[in-house]
Formats: structure tokens, sequence, C-alpha cells
């Protein structure tokens, strides 16, 4: 088991509820979302830009649970249609 294994499994298991966990990639961090009704506690990936103060930009960055999610994040935000819709929400804005 790596290092990086032990440590997550170990925040998995005596975190705190949606602890934060910073990485060595500025706005990557891990986060562990608690037991639900419908399923166990896990650990998720968290993407959420730091700011000029050095901390995370938002309360709540995205999250992803999986490889799944992660590719359908990449094609989402590769679409043009993103950077249209932003370019007139900061106009209007």
């Amino acid at each position: 088991m790596t290092r990086m294994e032990e440590s997550l499994r170990d925040m998995l298991k005596h975190g705190r509820r949606f602890e934060r966990l910073r990485t060595d990639e500025p706005g990557i961090f891990i986060r562990k979302i608690p037991q639900s009704k419908e399923g166990p506690a896990y650990l998720a990936v968290e993407i959420n830009p730091i700011g000029k103060s050095g901390n995370p930009m938002n309360k709540i960055g995205v999250l992803i649970r999986n490889q799944s999610e992660l590719d359908a994040i990449r094609t989402i935000l590769s679409s043009e249609r993103v950077d249209e819709m932003l370019q007139v929400i900061e106009r209007i804005s």
C-alpha cells in the first residue's frame, strides 16, 4: 500500500465530516463526504481554484467521485458553448 493510499484510508475512516485535505497541486483537494441514507462515506477530488489570499475561491468546489465523472466534466468544459455562456454572463453582471 502506498503512503498516499494509507493516508486517504485513514482520512476516510477517521476524518471529520466534509473535511478538506490540501494536495501538492494548487486548486486540487480531497474532500470527505459523510455517510448518507443512500450510501457510505466516501472521498472525492475537489477542484476549487486558489485566490490571491492562497485560500480556495469557493466554499465548495466541483466534486468528482470517479473517472467517468472526470471524463464527463472534461467533455463539458471543452465545449465552446461554456465559453459563450460565461462571456454573456460577464457582460450582464
